[in-house]
């Protein structure tokens, strides 16, 4: 099977998911690996890909760049994967987006510009969620903030905890803290949000913060409604912010019957819009149940690896297989 994955390797750190997944899917006989840089996804009918023949190093993977290409058509693969990190560069989805009735795509480009940005989660899965909303509006956002007392505020397209901040009132003043950055503080909450709503020109979430954080945040990945196991996620120096790429850890962790029953709940919208690969993400509530966080769309969901690292029980074998058999469709 003729396979074309699309990323920026410098996006990612050593031992990512992305990185694990281009060296297994390269050593599998069954697959023709392709590799696609994210900044060449265009307007042209013929973009540059790089065959992967074997599994890669890091340094290799980092370096893919450099590599000679030869031109190919979107429609000359078998499937589309695209493992690109967010924001995207404002052409990417479009690009992608035209070739949608000739090409097959792990996650529909229309429907990840549609459908994998916080507003859609918290249309459809607000029951599951803590209390929040998605707007831009000072006023809005103010009001919220103070009712809550401290919020976590998040980019509406960001991952691995690179678009999150903490606000919080703190004696006679409010304080703002970007993600393990030093907080600031200002007597003017009004003050505060207008920094932070100029750094992304879309709407932020704005969702309550949940004091048992610490007890880690347990990612749950989930294939065309199936369920292929979770693991947990905490940061090693008690931050708030337990994602990996800002040096947490992973730890086992079983899926219970509550998570089950959100994933069951929820996943069907996504599926039904051609987006197969999901990550549901869960926080310990202040009541001590799990609570979900937020639901990730894009098809770049890490973590098959992380699993098998962290239960044993072989995660991304189950996952190529699924890629060979979506792709026979």
């Amino acid at each position: 099977m003729r396979l074309l994955c699309i990323t920026d390797p410098l996006t990612h750190p050593h031992d990512d998911a992305t990185v694990v997944l281009y060296s297994r899917l390269a050593a599998d006989p069954r697959f023709e690996l392709f590799h696609l840089e994210v900044s060449r996804v265009g307007g042209a009918e013929e973009v540059p890909v790089l065959r992967i023949p074997a599994p890669l190093s890091f340094q290799e993977f980092r370096s893919l760049a450099s590599q000679p290409t030869t031109q190919a058509r979107i429609t000359d693969f078998d499937l589309v994967f695209s493992r690109a990190d967010k924001p995207y560069p404002p052409d990417f989805l479009p690009s992608l987006i035209r070739h949608e009735g000739k090409a097959r795509f792990v996650a529909r480009p229309s429907s990840v510009l549609e459908c994998d940005v916080r507003t859609f989660y918290r249309r459809h899965a607000s029951a599951f969620l803590a209390p929040g909303l998605v707007t831009r509006d000072l006023t809005e956002a103010s009001r919220f903030v103070r009712a809550t007392g401290s919020v976590v505020a998040k980019r509406n397209r960001s991952y691995g905890g690179k678009g999150v901040s903490r606000i919080w009132r703190q004696g006679p003043e409010w304080r703002l803290q970007h993600g393990r950055g030093e907080a600031v503080g200002a007597a003017s909450l009004e003050e505060l949000l207008e920094s932070l709503l100029a750094i992304d020109p879309e709407p932020w979430e704005f969702v309550k913060y949940l004091q048992n954080v610490s007890a880690g945040d347990k990612r749950v990945l989930v294939v065309e409604g199936e369920i292929y196991g979770a693991f947990l996620r905490m940061a090693t120096d008690g931050s708030w912010i337990n994602n990996l790429t800002t040096g947490g850890t992973s730890l086992a962790a079983t899926v219970t019957p509550t998570e089950a029953a959100v994933v069951q709940a929820t996943c069907g919208i996504y599926h039904q819009r051609g987006l197969y690969a999901l990550g549901y993400d869960f926080l310990m509530g202040d009541s001590g149940g799990w609570v979900l966080s937020e639901i990730n769309a894009s098809g770049n969901i890490g973590g098959y690896h992380r699993v098998e690292e962290t239960s044993g029980v072989p995660v991304v074998p189950r996952l190529l297989d699924w890629l060979l058999e979506f792709a026979a469709r």
